[in-house]
């Protein structure tokens, strides 16, 4: 896609974000929605962001919340705002965040300095809990990591842009810090996807920091890390993972129980707590102190010592960042830990997510606020009506999440598709699953007649995204024929763009790695050796049909 094709594009699809706001403003009828309104068609962006946080005492906040974020993570806002420079000042205000810390716990650590013995009680705690979970770093566990080396979906030292394929990745110069290098050898040895014959090693001293999207006022610092650290990162995050699970903390289904004990804070006396920057926070003495000193010595082997930013080498006051493979597994302990050694053995954190019992939240806060975190007021609820956790924001213990209109669509169809689906799922949400609230209905015709191909498709709920969801009776799908049973509903859709840069090399010594079927973007073939696909692209798109088993549509538009 052009620059041009793709700039007019987003114009299009952001004026047409901007009428649906105008139409749910006036759908929610609330004082909020009239300055929303007002200020939306002034174009008044700036003051739009500053609007405040609904009172949740109101009868009218879950439509005032509605109004106050739908817009607030567009990219195409015009604020004036530098987003990557507003990312880059708060990456260096979490260096120097971390770097008070680490004085802090290496004066504490030598002895020349003491805290209050509550405090020191809490960590010496935070310490058991988290070497208890751990347990001894035994021959067993480094082997269950080295069988979970692998490389992941994004970009690495050696390997971006079109070049992010598994076949690639196998095949580029294996970039490594010095602090692993003397490991490498020996980790590859015995692993198929390596071999003196397709590898080249390099020392690189750094990860890259670079910015992605993150909301209309700032962008996302993530560091890229050197190809041969993040292959050993993510295997060392599958074993914090399983020791985790095996503790009772389980972060592949962490995110649905958080959810769930959200929507029930107010019943169970709990609180949701979030953290600002919460992953470039976790300063190196932190770790050094909380963890046992042989996995504090396997993650600091892993990690990156410097990050390259703004042109200039930085050694790093954070232990790791958004982008290493085990930051995540890491900061989810910390967090689960100190929560746990604050009182609440029920105490759950998936990442920064955390949820405690009300009654040690200002407890938890201190500690935390002792050892460099900084408490996001904004998503942090430690009591009354509304709690909010991993995505989801329930008041009075109703699910009353808002959508966004902030994507970046491929295309026309596409994005009137997802927005009508938006609403409609909102309206459903809004009326506790009971049909859809009659109030978005305008707003929902008004984006379903933009374009007349988006409007002839059709899917039931749990069927993916790139159809209208819709009841039977708006569809009036045909029968399956040729001994299939159910429904042929209608999507718009994409094919995934075929890679001409597949190494088949690569796709061979990753089928032998991992297996041909356990990697989505390297299958083999008799003809090429491999198919691969480019990340994020794919050719024109087309009406196509989608076989369905039974048709659950999302309910006829009323007030409930």
């Amino acid at each position: 896609m052009s620059k041009t094709h793709r700039s007019n594009l987003g114009s299009r699809v952001f004026k047409l974000e901007i009428d649906v706001f105008l139409r749910l403003c006036e759908a929610v009828n609330t004082p909020r929605a009239l300055s929303g309104f007002m200020l939306a068609s002034a174009g008044e962006w700036s003051q739009y962001l500053q609007l405040s946080s609904p009172d949740t005492e109101s009868d009218s906040f879950a439509d005032d919340l509605l109004i106050t974020e739908c817009m607030r993570k567009n990219p195409h806002l015009d604020t004036g705002i530098d987003k990557e420079l507003v990312a880059t000042r708060k990456w260096w205000e979490s260096e120097h965040a971390c770097a008070n810390t680490n004085e802090l716990l290496s004066a504490y650590s030598d002895g020349r300095i003491s805290f209050h013995p509550d405090i020191e009680l809490l960590l010496t705690k935070t310490q058991k809990i988290i070497a208890d979970v751990l347990g001894p770093l035994n021959r067993a566990k480094l082997k269950f990591a080295e069988s979970r080396f692998r490389f992941g979906p994004g970009s690495t030292s050696s390997c971006s842009g079109s070049e992010v394929i598994l076949s690639r990745k196998m095949t580029s110069i294996q970039d490594v810090t010095p602090g692993l290098y003397p490991y490498w050898r020996a980790i590859t040895l015995n692993h198929p996807g390596f071999s003196d014959s397709n590898t080249t090693i390099s020392l690189v001293a750094y990860n890259k920091v670079t910015f992605v999207p993150k909301d209309s006022k700032t962008d996302r610092a993530i560091a890229i890390e050197p190809h041969l650290n993040i292959f050993v990162q993510l295997g060392i995050g599958a074993l914090l993972r399983r020791q985790m699970s095996s503790a009772g903390l389980n972060l592949d289904t962490q995110a649905d129980i958080n959810r769930y004990l959200a929507g029930r804070a107010m019943r169970f006396d709990l609180c949701t707590i979030d953290l600002a920057s919460a992953s470039d926070t976790i300063s190196y003495e932190l770790v050094k102190l909380l963890l046992p000193v042989d996995w504090y010595s396997l993650l600091d082997t892993a990690r990156c010592e410097y990050s390259l930013i703004d042109g200039q080498e930085h050694k790093l006051a954070k232990f790791s960042s958004m982008g290493n493979g085990f930051t995540f597994e890491l900061e989810s302990l910390i967090f689960w830990a100190l929560a746990r050694a604050c009182g609440d053995d029920n105490a759950v954190s998936f990442g920064d997510d955390i949820i405690c019992h009300r009654s040690i939240s200002h407890t938890l806060i201190r500690i935390l606020n002792l050892l460099g975190f900084s408490v996001n007021e904004k998503k942090t609820f430690l009591a009354g009506r509304f709690f909010e956790s991993c995505g989801e924001d329930y008041w009075n213990g109703v699910n009353v999440r808002p959508f966004y209109l902030k994507g970046t669509y491929e295309d026309f169809q596409l994005a009137v598709i997802r927005i009508c689906n938006k609403i409609r799922l909102y309206a459903r949400r809004r009326n506790l699953g009971f049909g859809c609230d009659v109030r978005f209905l305008r707003p929902w015709l008004y984006c379903f007649h933009r374009d007349p191909v988006a409007s002839k498709t059709y899917i039931p709920l749990g069927y993916g995204n790139d159809g209208l969801i819709r009841n039977f009776d708006e569809a009036t799908p045909s029968i399956a024929k040729r001994g299939f049973e159910g429904f042929i509903g209608r999507v718009w859709r994409r094919k995934p763009l075929k890679s001409k840069k597949t190494s088949v090399l690569g796709a061979y010594v990753a089928s032998l790695a991992f297996g041909a079927s356990s990697e989505p973007d390297c299958y083999p073939s008799n003809k090429t050796g491999a198919v691969e696909y480019v990340r994020g692209a794919s050719v024109q798109p087309s009406l196509a049909s989608q076989l369905v088993k039974n048709w659950e549509g999302p309910g006829a538009w009323c007030r409930f």
